[in-house]
Formats: structure tokens, C-alpha cells, sequence
């Protein structure tokens, strides 16, 4: 076997760049002020200059002028009522000085009852009763033409340990070279030497049983099946989204964790470690020189990332709140929180999915996320004694969140935890994003579910870094789609929906798309780039009025791309401007796949409960058999 490769991530189990703590006057508790945000209120013009915000949980309603109702959401962040007139009067221009109206005017809101205070939400997330009895968890380590990339993750998953914990172990190899397959094969053959749990061989054979079983189980569902998981008919493209689905029907009734092949098993602490949970709030970063750097100014957890995922995965929200140590959440915890979120969360919403933050390389496909990260890390850059152009150079990163923090919608994480004893979507079988769109497919089927992210990292080392370091010019403004906010944006948040009402809704919208005409589908295009240009138009303004003193370069990078989106906005989007698009593919080409593929995916989506029902008999028999042995 091939030894070439960097194992070192060795950290050290103290702390790191610790001082004595000089002992202080304890201080004097202040009283906390009540938080109030605006939570289920709609507003509804009702004309002449009126609008009449309607509460949809409680008999509550007000009538306000229209310019009250479009200033509104201003309040949707839990803060004191004077933060709330102070940012209102900050941010919204006609309200500017207006400080005893607009205590007034949250005077009214609250006495109608169209406030609602964090003590409510914290007295509605308190878990009370039993715990929820966790199904057990099986390991999916997913790879493609790497295996020097799998042996250094094995050998990090043989000294993390405690591997017996998990009920099975499976390599699924999406390898398209037969000899790195061969490798494979072999690199698991002497894991389990010295493993005290074997581990599986999913390989291109033991895929097609898979499929066949499920096939004879079946007949009726073919189209389904090979649309998910056929290689034949993906040939040629890349198979994210088909492997990770090969791991949820491997894992009916569990908890799965995927682990792509290029991380290491680690879990690595927050280098920003804050007190107290966060609930939505956006990933950090820091920027080191090098590995050696990154090593000395970081530090291993006393835990394995494997058992870190399954320690909250499959809970309830108020469990896993209880199981972090915030059983007795307070008020204060809530503070900046945003309710749009917390409108839809209760003590048992189920926490379907967990991630975790990345040291190394980001994952993205280059270093432009840098230009237009939150104020928290590009302040943190700055004041680092790295110069700009050293961090958009560098390999070695940290992104990930400085505290437990609960969210709406899962995103990439190079780790991931799935409780697959809900019933969760297939992935989209072919091409990148696929990890964001079944992220906003779970949200549609289970708004009231909630994702997890720790707050530790896992080492993301991959070894074709060399190509994914290259910068791209400021982004055009032009030529974006996203199925993930499509779906989102039509999303049911009502309590009394069923799962399968649900499932038929989602079917629906995708057989709508494969239905929907030409000039439908290119205004439905249009819209969301002319949607995406006015978000993006207001991020890069608030960037470059933030305050910060950005070096040159950065600042131009941010200039030119608010100028691009200027420019874009007078012109007609074109398709064939998404991003990866073949040069030589025409609209009507674009237009006819995507219908075709929608159509298909709604088909396999449909079919799906079946599958997953017929999946856990299928795959148990192949794992009792012994037909998974390398």
C-alpha cells in the first residue's frame, strides 16, 4: 500500500495557547430586558394606504398603515423593544428620528398581541418526559478513483476507535477505473485485520444485486430504480447524489453517517468556541499559512467524530437542547435569533440531519467565497498577520460555527449524520448541489424538522487541492437557478399537514415543471435571476458600506461584482449562462432535459416509500448473507 500521503493531523489533546487565569471579583448579575420578536404575523393590503396584520396561531389582529406593515420585518430578530426602535430607526430611512412613534407603534403591536416574547419560545422547546429510544447507526465511507485518499482515511478511522459502536461498516465504491476499485477492495480486506467491527464492500457488483433485488421486489418501479441508481444510465457523469442514496437504502431504520473520502477521523474543536446554542446563524472562518500552523493553533477533541454525529442525531430538538447542556433555556439565549425559524420548531421537532464544520479545504470549488464572507471573519482576517493575497493562496482553513447551532436547511458538510428512521428523500443522482437539494426536499417534507451543526470540525484534506484553489472573476450576475429555493419557497408550514400530503405536493410541483411550457419555464427562470440579482445587489451594497477597511483588491472584487449585477439587470437572462452549461447546447435543448428530468425525478419520488419499504429487506439479506465480504 501506497504510504506518500500526510497523516499528521495529531493534535494534542490540551489546550492550545493557554494563559493563567488571574482570578477576578465576581461580577454583579444584570437584569436582564424581555425579548420580543415578530413570529406567524402576515400581513394583508387591504388597500387605501391600509394593510391589517393577522396572527396565524392566536386571535390576534391590527390594523396599521401600509408603511407600518412594510417596515415589519425589521422585527423579525428577538431584541430588547428598545433595540427594536433603535434599529428600526437605523435602518428603515422614513423612520429615521422617529423614536417616540416608533415606540408607539411596537406599543400597539404588543398590546394586540402580535409580539411574541423568547420565554415563550423557551418554555415551548423545554424537553419534558422519556428520552427517544435511538436506532442504531451504521457508517457509509463513499469514494470514487481515490484510494489514496481511502487508506489514509481507514488508518484514521482504525486509531479514532471505537468502531464496535456502530452496527455496520460499508465502503460504497462508485470507482469507475477497475484497479482503483481493485485497491479498494483490498484497503478494506486489511481494515478488518485490525478493525474490532468489519467492514463491507459495496462495490459495482454488489450495487447491481442490490438493484436487482429491489427490482424483482419491484417490477412496476423499474423507471424509478434506474432513473436513482442505474450506472448505465448516468455513464459519464459524475454520481454524488446516486451513491448517497445507495447509502440511505442501506440504512432503513438507522441512523446513517456519511463520510466522504477525503477527510480524515477527527474531530477537531472550534478555535472560536463561544458559550451558549445558536439558533440559525452563519459559519465562520479562520486562515492559517500552512498544515503546521493550522495543527498548533487548533485541538483534537477527546471524542471520535463518528460517535460526536451519533450523539444527538435521531433526538428531538428539546432532547438534543438537554443533551448539550442547555436544559434550561433561557431567554438571553435567544437573543439575535430569528424567528422565521423558531415559528416553526417545538420540543419534539425531530432532528433529522447533523453536520459539522471542515479544517483544511473549504469545499468549495475555489477561494472567491473569501470576497463575501459574514463581517465576524472578515474582521477576523484583518486583523490576522496574513495580508489578503497569503489567504486567497492558502490551502488550510477553518469554517464552521463557534457553537452548537440549530437550523432550517441542511448545506454541504464533508460528515453528515441522517436519521433514516424518518422517511427522507433520495438525493438527485447526478451533479454537484446535490447535498442542498436534499436539504430543501426534507425541509418541504419535515418543516418542522431541524438540522444540527456541532460545534467541532472535521480535517478536510483532499489531494487535489492544486485544482480547486483557482480564483474566478467576479460573478456576472447572470445565468442562476436554484431547485433548492424553488421548493423551499413553496413549502406548507402548517402543523396538521400529513407527511404523505406532502410527499404528493413535492411530486406535484416537479410534474408541474415537467409539464410546464417554454415561455413558462424561462419566466419562471427570469424571475429568480431577476431575485437573485436584487438579494446579491443588497448583500455587495451592505458590504461595501459596512465599514471595514478592506485592502484594495477585495474592495474591487466586491465593486465590480455590485456593477455586474447592475448591468445584468438590464438585460434578458439567458440560459445558456448557468454555470456549467455546455457552450454548444441550445435553450431548447436546456429546456426539454429539464423537463425530462423533472419528470423523472417526480416519478422516482413517488415510487419511493415502496423502494425504502422493499430497500430494508433487500439489504439486510445481502449484509446476513455475507455477499458484502471483501
Amino acid at each position: 500500500m501506497s504510504d506518500d500521503f500526510n497523516i499528521s493531523y495529531s493534535f494534542t489533546l490540551d489546550g492550545v495557547g493557554t494563559t493563567p487565569q488571574v482570578p477576578t471579583e465576581p461580577e454583579v448579575p444584570t437584569v436582564q430586558e424581555p425579548l420580543y420578536a415578530m413570529m406567524d404575523v402576515q400581513p394583508l393590503n387591504l388597500g387605501q394606504n391600509r394593510a391589517l396584520l393577522i396572527h396565524n396561531s392566536r386571535d390576534a389582529q391590527l390594523l396599521v398603515a401600509m408603511q407600518v406593515a412594510t417596515a415589519l420585518h425589521v422585527l423579525g430578530t428577538f431584541r430588547t423593544l428598545e433595540d427594536h426602535v433603535q434599529t428600526l430607526t437605523q435602518t428603515v430611512p422614513e423612520l429615521e428620528g422617529q423614536h417616540d412613534d416608533v415606540r408607539r407603534v411596537l406599543g400597539m403591536l404588543m398590546d394586540a398581541g402580535l409580539m411574541t416574547s423568547a420565554e415563550t419560545i423557551c418554555e415551548r422547546l423545554r424537553h419534558s418526559g422519556e428520552r427517544t429510544r435511538l436506532a442504531p447507526t451504521r457508517v457509509f465511507v463513499m469514494t470514487c478513483d481515490r484510494p489514496a485518499a481511502i487508506e489514509r482515511l481507514l488508518q484514521s478511522m482504525l486509531m479514532a476507535g471505537n468502531l464496535n459502536r456502530h452496527e455496520e461498516l460499508v465502503l460504497v465504491d462508485d470507482s469507475r477505473d477497475p484497479a482503483n476499485a481493485a485497491v479498494n477492495r483490498e484497503l478494506v480486506r486489511q481494515f478488518n485485520i485490525n478493525s474490532p467491527q468489519d467492514m463491507r464492500y459495496l462495490g459495482h457488483d454488489e450495487q447491481d444485486k442490490l438493484l436487482d433485488g429491489l427490482r424483482q421486489a419491484l417490477p412496476d418501479s423499474a423507471g424509478a430504480l434506474d432513473f436513482l441508481l442505474g450506472r448505465e444510465r448516468w455513464a459519464g457523469f459524475k454520481t454524488y447524489g446516486r451513491t448517497r442514496s445507495l447509502c440511505l437504502l442501506m440504512s432503513m431504520g438507522r441512523r446513517a453517517i456519511m463520510i466522504d473520502d477525503d477527510t480524515v477521523c477527527a474531530a477537531v474543536a472550534s478555535p472560536h468556541r463561544e458559550e451558549g446554542v445558536v439558533f440559525t446563524g452563519p459559519r465562520q472562518s479562520d486562515f492559517y499559512t500552512s498544515e503546521e500552523d493550522m495543527i498548533s493553533r487548533t485541538r483534537r477533541e477527546d471524542f471520535d467524530p463518528l460517535t460526536g454525529h451519533a450523539r444527538c442525531l435521531g433526538m428531538t430538538l428539546g432532547e438534543a437542547l438537554v443533551e448539550l447542556g442547555f436544559d434550561n433555556l433561557q431567554p438571553a439565549d435567544l437573543e439575535g435569533a430569528s424567528s422565521a425559524s423558531l415559528s416553526q420548531w417545538w420540543a419534539d421537532s425531530p432532528l433529522a440531519i447533523t453536520q459539522n464544520g471542515s479544517v483544511g479545504d473549504p469545499g468549495s470549488p475555489g477561494p472567491n467565497w473569501i470576497y463575501t464572507m459574514g463581517k465576524t471573519s472578515a474582521q477576523r482576517l484583518l486583523n490576522s498577520h496574513l495580508s489578503f493575497d497569503q489567504v486567497m493562496n492558502s490551502r488550510h482553513f477553518w469554517m464552521g460555527q463557534a457553537q452548537p447551532t440549530f437550523a432550517k436547511v441542511a448545506y454541504i458538510s464533508q460528515m453528515t449524520g441522517l436519521d433514516n428512521t424518518q422517511v427522507l428523500p433520495p438525493y438527485f443522482p447526478v451533479f454537484r448541489g446535490e447535498d442542498s437539494l436534499f436539504g430543501a426536499m426534507v425541509e418541504h417534507l419535515h418543516p418542522s424538522s431541524a438540522v444540527l451543526e456541532y460545534d467541532w470540525a472535521v480535517p478536510h484534506l483532499p489531494l487535489d487541492v492544486e485544482e480547486r484553489r483557482k480564483e474566478a472573476p467576479p460573478h456576472s450576475g447572470r445565468g442562476y437557478f436554484s431547485m433548492e429555493k424553488y421548493l423551499t419557497d413553496r413549502t406548507l408550514y402548517e402543523r396538521g399537514v400529513s407527511f404523505q400530503t406532502r410527499l404528493e405536493r413535492l411530486v406535484l410541483l416537479l410534474r408541474e415543471l415537467s409539464e410546464t411550457s417554454d415561455e413558462g419555464l424561462m419566466t419562471l427562470f427570469r424571475s429568480e435571476v431577476a431575485e437573485f440579482q436584487r438579494n446579491q445587489e443588497e448583500i455587495l451594497a451592505g458590504k461595501l458600506n459596512d465599514g471595514l477597511a478592506r485592502p484594495a483588491r477585495w474592495q474591487q472584487y466586491l465593486q465590480e461584482r455590485l456593477s455586474n449585477i447592475t448591468i445584468a439587470m438590464g438585460k434578458e437572462a439567458s440560459l445558456g449562462e448557468i454555470a456549467g452549461m455546455p457552450d454548444d447546447i441550445s435553450d431548447r435543448e436546456i429546456l426539454d432535459t429539464f423537463r425530462q428530468y423533472m419528470g423523472e425525478f417526480a416519478m422516482a419520488l413517488a415510487a419511493w416509500p415502496a423502494i425504502r419499504a422493499a430497500a430494508e429487506t433487500v439489504a439486510n439479506e445481502l449484509l446476513q448473507s455475507g455477499e458484502l465480504a471483501p
